[in-house]
């Protein structure tokens, strides 16, 4: 065992050499005799000992530990000698890195021998405690997929970085990315080809950035990017472009190439925000509106999107108590003949009361229930209400020969659903209405996934007297073979063509020919929007079946409507115009 004594007296010296030659164990000692001569030795090669004396001529033994321990890289075994018994000495040599302490005239072969032996395991001991707090530390800073820094570790690297921004009055921002349509990958290729994507996104995203920018992956498919910069205020732009430029490349994925994007939000510091959290969820309302604006885009954070970010997280939160709190209510707007001007039918239209809020529009909730996976819960209550209402009004008039139908939306959560054949069966048998009185409307874009699988659920509906209506006809993608292959029998002529149908001569044309169309293909024909007796008379004039608008009344809640279109029928008085 090679073992260093740096010792200026000696006598100690010679005494310390004869007990560790009287050892079982064979040492060879390289003596040093002042602590410049020792940390000289220390340098140019390697002991598995070294024994320091506390008091040296040009330093003291705290002093020489301090720097044996930094110039060294794995940490070497020292055991300290003095000659003086000093309990608080012997501890802080302890605390600064010596792994035993010993007073010289107790020193002899057996103490010393054992005291090295000890020294060095406890030394592994610590090596190797050291080594395994450093793997942990890695573990719980860094991704285990990616291996970048993962949520803790960025979120030291920033709370430093604002610190440093402070005191330097750095540029810094946060680039917040989040990959589009990444759970479409892991639904059709797996999860395995989805974490084979996410490391190659991790690696193109990398290798854009400087080497002082850091980036770190959050979960899930959220990446992060901290940029600071002395100078260039404007430098995280570049960057944010440098990001979104690597998606214009396919991804390869074994046998599958993938093309995919992603939605950046920027929030700068001090100008956003000046602390780490608030800066973060800046950063997130900004990547937010990428998203909503189209997603594959870069959005800078403004007090004005988080204004209205927080309107939307005010609505969502309330949104998952709305139900219970019955907030929801129904309304119905008039169908009538197109030629007579009759009640034929009323649509269901949900309305929302909110408690604080008033009346909130269905466009301003109905898309975040989407999001949020409320819309089936929505959708099962507003048919069951919107049935249940009809067959009231229906087992009124039908004494009379009065007949009409209710019309209710159908969601795109609702068509993909398996179960609803089934819940249309439940909901006419607990409400009682005959299944011809009920009118599912449908649109265009919520058919064009799995077209053929929708087409056989539909089907099966139609099948039990249920008809359907194609809404918004017109504005949507394939009419014509969504026309041929769902059983429609019914097309709504979307309100903007009846808006502007005098507006020039090709959108009147146009019009017409939506309506003279419906009429070709015997179905029923259902103009939305009309407002005036010109447009009114316009869309009888060409075929058309059914008018609905504010002509003849906006949307009513129930008792309203009851009172306008229901009891004057019982009353056998003339429907109101």
């Amino acid at each position: 065992m090679d073992l260093l004594l740096i010792d200026d007296d000696e006598v100690d010296r010679t005494a310390i050499i004869r007990a560790l030659r009287q050892s079982k164990l064979t040492f060879n000692v390289i003596e040093a005799n002042c602590a410049f001569d020792g940390l000289n030795l220390a340098l140019e090669r390697h002991f598995d000992g070294i024994l320091l004396d506390y008091l040296l001529p040009d330093a003291n033994g705290l002093e020489v530990l301090i720097k044996l321990n930094a110039m060294t890289q794995d940490q070497t075994v020292v055991v300290m000698l003095s000659r003086y018994e000093d309990e608080k000495l012997a501890q802080r040599c302890i605390e600064l890195g010596a792994q035993d302490f010993l007073l010289k005239d107790e020193v002899n072969s057996r103490i010393l021998t054992r005291a090295i032996r000890y020294a060095k395991q406890r030394s592994s001991m610590a090596l190797a405690l050291r080594n395994s707090h450093q793997k942990l530390k890695e573990l719980a800073e860094h991704d285990s997929l990616t291996k970048l820094v993962n949520r803790y570790g960025f979120e030291l690297c920033l709370n430093r970085a604002i610190a440093r921004a402070k005191r330097c009055h750095d540029y810094l921002a946060v680039i917040l990315l989040d990959l589009d349509d990444f759970k479409a990958i892991n639904d059709t290729l797996g999860h395995q080809t989805g974490d084979v994507l996410l490391v190659q996104v991790a690696a193109r995203l990398s290798e854009v950035l400087r080497d002082g920018d850091i980036i770190a992956r959050l979960g899930g498919d959220e990446f992060v990017v901290l940029v600071t910069d002395n100078d260039y205020k404007y430098f995280p732009m570049i960057v944010a472009n440098r990001l979104l430029k690597v998606f214009e490349d396919e991804f390869c994925l074994g046998d599958n190439d993938v093309l995919i994007g992603a939605s950046i939000g920027v929030a700068f510091y001090n100008e956003a925000a000046s602390n780490s959290s608030e800066l973060m969820k800046c950063a997130d309302i900004a990547m937010y509106r990428a998203k909503k604006m189209g997603r594959n885009q870069i959005q800078f954070y403004s007090e004005a999107l988080d204004k209205e970010v927080r309107y939307r997280n005010h609505i969502e939160s309330s949104l998952r108590m709305a139900l219970k709190r019955n907030e929801f209510k129904v309304h119905y707007q008039a169908q009538v003949n197109a030629k007579t001007h009759q009640l034929v039918g009323m649509e269901a239209l949900i309305r929302w009361q909110h408690p604080v809020d008033g009346i909130i529009a269905p466009d301003q909730f109905l898309p975040i229930a989407e999001e949020i996976g409320l819309m089936d819960d929505i959708d099962d209550w507003v048919l069951e209400q919107a049935c249940t209402q009809a067959q009231v009004w229906l087992s009124q008039l039908q004494p009379l020969g009065q007949e009409f139908t209710i019309a209710v939306n159908l969601s795109a959560s609702q068509i993909g659903n398996e179960n609803l054949f089934d819940k249309i069966v439940h909901t006419l048998t607990k409400t009682g209405l005959p299944a011809g009185a009920l009118e599912l409307e449908i649109t265009e874009n919520c058919l064009i996934e799995d077209p053929h699988e929708h087409a056989k659920v539909l089907d099966r509906i139609a099948g039990l007297g249920v008809r359907f209506a194609l809404d918004d006809f017109g504005t949507g993608f394939s009419s014509l073979e969504h026309i041929k292959l769902f059983p429609i029998s019914v097309l709504k002529i979307d309100k903007s063509f009846v808006a502007s149908y005098d507006k020039d001569e090709k959108d009147t044309r146009l019009l017409a020919a939506l309506l003279n169309f419906a009429y070709g293909f015997n179905v029923i024909s259902v103009a939305e929007g009309v407002e005036t007796f010109e447009q009114a008379e316009f869309c009888t004039a060409r075929h058309c079946t059914v008018l609905q608008g504010y002509l003849f009344s906006r949307p009513l809640d129930a008792a309203a409507f009851e009172a306008k279109y229901i009891l004057p029928l019982l009353t056998q008085t003339q429907l109101p115009v």
